[in-house]
């Protein structure tokens, strides 16, 4: 069964003054690897609604930015469109979680935290709501589970959900230590009764796909004990061997075996990186996992340097989740 996909032509209106890689191409590349899925448009949603997740002040600066085409920071520009294409993104998650379907939304969100950048992260990232988090905070859903294999780390979301112990937060990133926004280390486990809730899983900078698949019965051992009544998937295509921001090294078969993660489930997706043959490849092939389409892909494989050091991540990893999970 063909899954939905959420769209507006009215995410294309949110664009950089000069050249950047967060554009409205991206959705254009997204859409045209997608013909065969049905298009739902987003809902809109008040402009109170920002609120639910993000502190007032932010909340005014993004308003305020937009009206006046400012750009938030170094990284992160507004335009006179930015704040309604924001809100129908927001409108997009949710119509997505209530239709089990992807929502391709600009401008993407998981950097933003409570009150903008998050962590100290040193810019929004391109992002300016949190998308992701939203029907979670809307509808105080219990018993969540964010993957986010975006190539960069959550840190927005990972900061909004830090103390609930409802949403287990799985991401899945590049070494910070290599890339922005330079956290989302293993020991970053969340605080009180959601100690072991927040889990960080790492990629030195050249892995292939033979690591990803290391970490996949993890998340899977994870997702069986924890038994989530949503997955919710922020969807970040990134990691894509050439995608352009990172060094990853990721084809088809990682993010069809993300997809995989979401069969007979209930689940929703956003969209948040992806920047060229990530879109065009990436995605698609993890649309065909959530619809549970029957392929094999052959992935990329990984130097010793380059599996010892993610060895060492992932023996870390194990002794710090030994304490919450059955891993």
């Amino acid at each position: 069964m063909k899954i939905p996909i959420i769209y507006s032509d009215e995410y294309l209106l949110h664009a950089p003054p000069l050249h950047h890689a967060e554009n409205p191409e991206r959705l254009r590349v997204a859409l045209s690897n997608l013909k065969n899925n049905p298009i739902l448009s987003p809902e809109n949603v008040g402009e109170e609604e920002p609120k639910i997740i993000h502190e007032q002040d932010y909340v005014n600066l993004v308003k305020l930015s937009s009206k006046r085409a400012e750009w938030l920071d170094a990284d992160t520009y507004t335009n006179e469109y930015t704040w309604k294409s924001a809100l129908l993104a927001l409108g997009g998650s949710l119509t997505a979680y209530k239709n089990q379907g992807f929502a391709l939304v600009r401008p993407p969100g998981h950097h933003a935290g409570k009150a903008g950048r998050a962590f100290g992260a040193p810019t929004l990232g391109f992002c300016i709501f949190n998308n992701i988090s939203y029907p979670i905070l809307k509808f105080n859903l219990k018993r969540v589970a964010i993957i986010d294999f975006d190539v960069h780390y959550g840190n927005g979301t990972q900061d909004i959900f830090w103390d609930n112990p409802e949403v287990v937060h799985i991401d899945v990133h590049q070494d910070p230590h290599t890339l922005y926004p330079g956290t989302g280390f293993p020991d970053m486990i969340g605080e009180g009764e959601a100690k072991g809730t927040k889990i960080n899983l790492l990629l030195p900078p050249l892995s292939g796909d033979d690591l990803y698949e290391e970490l996949f019965p993890l998340i899977q051992s994870i997702l069986d004990d924890y038994k989530p009544s949503v997955i919710a998937f922020s969807a970040g295509f990134d990691g894509f061997e050439g995608d352009g921001l990172a060094s990853l090294r990721a084809t088809e078969r990682t993010y069809y075996n993300f997809g995989l993660l979401g069969l007979k489930r209930r689940f929703y997706a956003i969209l948040e990186g992806g920047y060229s043959i990530g879109l065009e490849r990436g995605l698609k092939a993890f649309v065909g996992g959530l619809e549970g389409e029957k392929k094999e892909y052959i992935g990329t494989k990984s130097s010793e340097k380059t599996r010892s050091r993610f060895q060492d991540f992932l023996s870390a990893e194990r002794r710090i989740l030994r304490d919450y999970w059955k891993v």
